[in-house]
């Protein structure tokens, strides 16, 4: 096996132009090694399917480089899956549904195809270059624990690979955790006793099964300031408020950087309350955790440097923290009004109502073009 380390651009570019097309490839996803081949090998499944003994194709995951392969290819998320999707990828959650497409017929299990967008943006490129996606799955022989330590697999599994590609060990998570696992059950599918749109959890991996159930049933838009007492408590209570009167499915939260168990601000208070949001009184701030944004659909900081800052400390997750001002196509911030007058929180309590109006607006938006 020719193994390359953290090829330059260049080099992987090269590379991926002699992959042949039934060639093995090990890689690693973010959190895990795999072993794969060419979406449209089926020679090279066969390959894995035999070296790994197993009896079927369960296990086997179409890796993509991107959200566009799917429209470009014809290939339908289901709209209740795409909130999700959206929240987690790119990352460690693997989703299964329902679907015909003659690309991947011949890795469905039960009528249903695995993907996942993956974490790691080298293996994300290599699959752009390749010019298509990636099947993977663990290395390991049936019924045995996958592989996680790149010694041993360059001892054991070396012959099963034509050729390896990835990071630089000294990056890699040194507690490697499997994928979590989610199947979306259609209202019509066999065994769905309640006859309503679900998930089941078929592993749970590095993201809890939990979360990933309560952002299925509600995804969650987060809104981030500094204190969580006067701004993100405003378009938290704002969001959920018009989200509930539209009939969205989402719910707004908010934290603050700092450490949080303190009352929202009387002025976002009183004008909270102005609107009929009563349980604006019962607000106690909390601070931002990696939980909290891995939970939220979205993250919408009221300052750039909010948002830098998240983005720094979560670099996984960057792809879902923006300013609430850039999400809806403004610039700047929304400046703080804490130690001011009522009259000046009011103006920034409009800003930010104007802002989850068009934010509002976006989402269904989205949800009619997935739908």
């Amino acid at each position: 096996m020719k193994l390359w380390i953290e090829p330059s651009d260049r080099k992987l570019q090269k590379i991926c132009r002699d992959i042949g097309q039934d060639d093995l490839i090990l890689h690693h996803t973010g959190k895990m090694f795999g072993i794969g081949c060419r979406l449209s090998s089926q020679a090279g499944i066969e390959k894995i399917i035999k070296l790994k003994q197993r009896k079927d194709k369960a296990g086997m995951i179409a890796l993509v480089s991107d959200y566009e392969w799917f429209e470009e290819n014809g290939i339908q998320v289901p709209m209740r899956l795409n909130p999700l999707s959206r929240q987690y990828w790119p990352g460690n959650l693997t989703l299964i549904w329902a679907q015909d497409s003659p690309l991947t017929g011949h890795i469905s299990y039960n009528n249903k195809v695995a993907y996942r967008l993956p974490a790691d943006p080298m293996i994300r490129r290599m699959i752009n270059l390749v010019g298509e996606p990636i099947v993977s799955t663990s290395i390991n022989l049936s019924n045995l624990p996958p592989e996680s330590d790149l010694n041993r697999i360059k001892e054991r599994y070396a012959s099963w690979f034509d050729l390896g590609i990835i990071p630089n060990p000294k990056r890699l998570d040194p507690n490697p955790e499997p994928s979590t696992i989610i199947e979306f059950l259609d209202k019509d599918d066999p065994g769905n006793v309640a006859h309503t749109e679900d998930i089941k959890c078929i592993r749970e991996g590095s993201i809890p099964f939990y979360e990933v159930k309560q952002a299925f049933n509600r995804p969650t838009i987060m809104f981030l300031c500094t204190a969580n007492i006067c701004r993100s408590p405003i378009a938290e209570k704002l969001f959920t408020y018009y989200s509930n009167k539209e009939n969205l499915g989402y719910v707004g939260d908010s934290a603050g950087l700092l450490q949080g168990g303190h009352e929202i601000s009387l002025n976002s208070m009183t004008l909270l309350m102005e609107k009929g949001i009563s349980e604006a009184q019962h607000h106690i701030s909390k601070e931002i955790t990696p939980q909290l944004v891995s939970g939220s659909r979205l993250v919408l900081t009221m300052e750039e440097r909010q948002r830098d800052h998240l983005r720094k400390a979560e670099p996984e997750l960057a792809h879902k923290i923006f300013t609430l001002n850039e999400y809806v196509g403004e610039e700047g911030d929304v400046k703080d009004p804490y130690g001011s007058e009522l009259d000046n929180y009011r103006k920034t309590y409009e800003i930010i109502e104007d802002r989850i109006l068009r934010l509002i607006d976006k989402i269904k938006q989205e949800s009619r073009k997935k739908g």
